[in-house]
């Protein structure tokens, strides 16, 4: 099912955060929800300014990659933040967002669902949900952030196959572990109403928190990884932690420690 502008009105409906989503642009289909909101957050957009799309054509991910964003059956969803915070700690949103998605995604009931650094939600360790953080800086401080949203939501196992190809088999959706549709209005509503909710809990207590309860959701704590950085640059090691602007810790097997700032990581 399409979402069309009566589910939109539903949205508005549907609404309880107080900021996030009192402005919403959407279209049947755009390129990317995250460039259309880049643009707007140029021209001034205000906070909590959100885009959705029922279908991308060009939805970007993380490194560059292409997000797979057919319609009728996700959630596209892009929002604006305007902090007051250094440009080098623009990547705390990230965390930021993985929280509050993870919470939503956990409410519906579905069960072993986990943090894969540094921008994924996995089901049963597969992938469900990405996150891509742009930043436009004002020298050293941060003019906007744009928190980019892509949720399998009810795609089917036949819906996968189709779209991904040769990924399918690395990915789920929502509806695969609780055998029915989700309404993604509400979906929406709620995720707004998450992300305000630990927006705000950083803007009062700092990062400190957010670093906490984003490590007690993420799946791989002390787990051995092997870390491409490059197409022919890995190392392996144990992932120990992130430091504090969520970068990932790695101690190597010469005892180490390394900060991961990009790339894939890879449970062994």
């Amino acid at each position: 099912m399409t979402m069309t502008a009566s589910m939109i009105r539903k949205l508005n409906g549907l609404l309880r955060a107080e900021s996030l989503g009192k402005v919403i642009h959407y279209q049947d289909e755009m390129d990317s929800t995250n460039t259309t909101l880049l643009e707007l957050g140029e021209k001034g957009a205000s906070e909590g300014t959100v885009v959705i799309a029922d279908r991308q054509t060009g939805g970007r991910g993380r490194l560059e990659r292409k997000w797979i964003s057919p319609a009728g059956t996700n959630l596209y969803i892009s929002i604006l933040f305007r902090p007051e915070i250094a440009a080098s700690d623009a990547p705390l949103f990230t965390l930021i967002a993985s929280i509050s998605l993870n919470k939503v995604i956990e409410k519906l009931g579905v069960a072993e669902t986990k943090i894969k650094w540094p921008n994924d939600i996995q089901i049963s360790g597969k992938k469900a949900a990405g996150i891509l953080t742009e930043m436009r800086p004002k020298r050293e401080m941060v003019d906007f952030i744009v928190v980019g949203i892509g949720v399998n939501i009810n795609m089917t196992r036949e819906d996968m196959n189709e779209e991904m190809g040769k990924v399918a088999h690395i990915a789920t959706s929502i509806k695969e572990h609780l055998g029915k549709d989700i309404n993604r209005s509400k979906f929406a509503a709620d995720l707004l109403l998450e992300l305000e909710n630990w927006y705000q809990i950083f803007s009062n207590k700092g990062k400190a928190i957010i670093l906490s309860e984003w490590t007690n959701m993420w799946g791989d704590l002390n787990k051995r990884v092997r870390v491409k950085i490059e197409e022919k640059d890995s190392y392996e090691g144990a992932a120990i932690g992130i430091d504090e602007k969520g970068y990932l810790m790695i101690k190597t097997d010469y005892g180490e420690i390394n900060t991961v700032i990009s790339g894939d990581v890879i449970v062994l």
